[in-house]
């Protein structure tokens, strides 16, 4: 253990909050080897583990919603977090030799994290060859895409330039209070769960586990949907939504499926490391112009973003969930490494530096591969039209 300088601020002290819904079924799934989010960053020669440990001791203490420990209250019947201040004693990063590429060491891990017992996080020196990286992995309950960009901007700040990293106390874990208060008032009506989108489950001999597949997103690909969202006064999002909704709307029944969003716009929190993550109800654009289906989704995206409170209807199970994820890191690298699905079917766009693409990630106990294989093909074909017709194209 190394030994910090460690007093408590003035007034600091504890605070528990409720777990929001989103946190609460992944605490229900504690241990299972799923809601991970692991990173990895490579270290130069001259980088030392001492200065490293600093500067992630220094990033940790400086976030209260990295600072938790999860419970559940058997006579309340309500979960809960605790806010446990880090001490140095309690703070280590040890290296580890590992003998395969840290990629294939890291999505080999069986072993979680244990909510029960630990941090929601976990840090690690990898040893490889004449490579050296760090390994941090989080827990999708205390973290989200934007949490992580946060402590990526203040861990890099604070080992490369030596920046002050202000504690962020103004933002309380009270904020997740709110979350909870907001979800308490919406209920989910039973004609959405009717209506909810699913792939026809044709799975023969269902198989245990998350299978994946991926459409890379050439620069041809990518110039298409830019020019048409310039074209149309649209978001990149929206465009990929629309040929999205396009392909599911021709292979799966019912019309409602579910969004990746967050609840920070609505708090008032873009500081903060912490889950805040929130699931919006989206329904398949019946349009037949393409062009008016895209401009509907971002009308429709807007308008969530300006009055997040009126499309929450409870804490549906959406079957199919699309994301949108664009430049969420700079310097650390996401490894997907879930052993099982949060959904049935989950589709996500991701622009991560030179890393473009378009996965699927599914259940192999509902949907065989060829299933899946129709989707990708479908909405690369769906890209490789739109590249073909360029600018010069009036529609799509």
């Amino acid at each position: 253990m190394l030994e910090y300088a460690y007093s408590p601020e003035p007034g600091e002290q504890e605070e528990i909050s409720e777990l929001t819904a989103i946190q609460r079924k992944m605490y229900i799934c504690n241990k299972l080897p799923l809601y991970r989010l692991p990173l990895l960053y490579p270290l130069d020669a001259d980088t030392s583990y001492g200065d490293v440990r600093a500067a992630l001791y220094t990033v940790i203490k400086a976030h209260k919603t990295l600072q938790v420990k999860y419970e559940y209250d058997p006579q309340l019947r309500k979960f809960f977090q605790r806010y446990t201040p880090l001490q140095p004693e309690n703070f280590s990063v040890e290296p580890l030799e590992i003998h395969e590429a840290p990629e294939a060491y890291i999505r080999a891990c069986s072993s979680g994290i244990d909510l029960a017992a630990h941090y929601p996080w976990r840090l690690t020196f990898l040893e490889w060859l004449d490579q050296r990286f760090l390994y941090v992995e989080f827990h999708h309950i205390a973290v989200d895409g934007l949490g992580i960009r946060r402590f990526e901007q203040d861990f890099i700040g604070r080992l490369l330039e030596g920046q002050e990293i202000v504690p962020q106390t103004s933002l309380p874990l009270s904020g997740y209070r709110a979350i909870c208060e907001l979800q308490r008032h919406n209920t989910a009506a039973a004609e959405v769960k009717e209506r909810l989108l699913r792939l026809p489950a044709l799975q023969c001999k269902p198989a245990p586990g998350a299978g994946r597949l991926a459409v890379s997103l050439t620069a041809a690909r990518q110039e298409a949907v830019q020019q048409l969202a310039l074209r149309l006064k649209v978001t990149k999002n929206a465009v990929f939504q629309g040929l999205l909704e396009e392909v599911l709307g021709r292979m799966c029944s019912g019309d409602t499926y579910g969004t990746i969003g967050n609840w920070r716009m609505r708090i008032g929190n873009f500081t903060e490391a912490g889950c805040y993550v929130r699931m919006m109800p989206k329904q398949i654009q019946t349009e037949e112009d393409a062009e008016s289906r895209i401009r509907n989704i971002h009308g429709s995206n807007l308008q969530s973003f300006r009055d997040p409170g009126n499309d929450s209807r409870g804490m549906i199970e959406y079957p199919i969930v699309y994301s949108y994820e664009e430049d969420m890191f700079r310097h650390f690298r996401y490894i997907p490494a879930d052993r099982m699905c949060k959904f049935e079917l989950y589709i996500r766009v991701y622009h991560y530096q030179q890393e473009n693409g378009i996965e699927v990630e599914y259940s192999k106990s509902k949907y065989s591969d060829d299933q899946i294989a129709a989707i990708i093909n479908d909405l690369g074909s769906r890209l490789d039209d739109l590249a073909e017709k360029g600018d010069s194209c009036e529609s799509i």
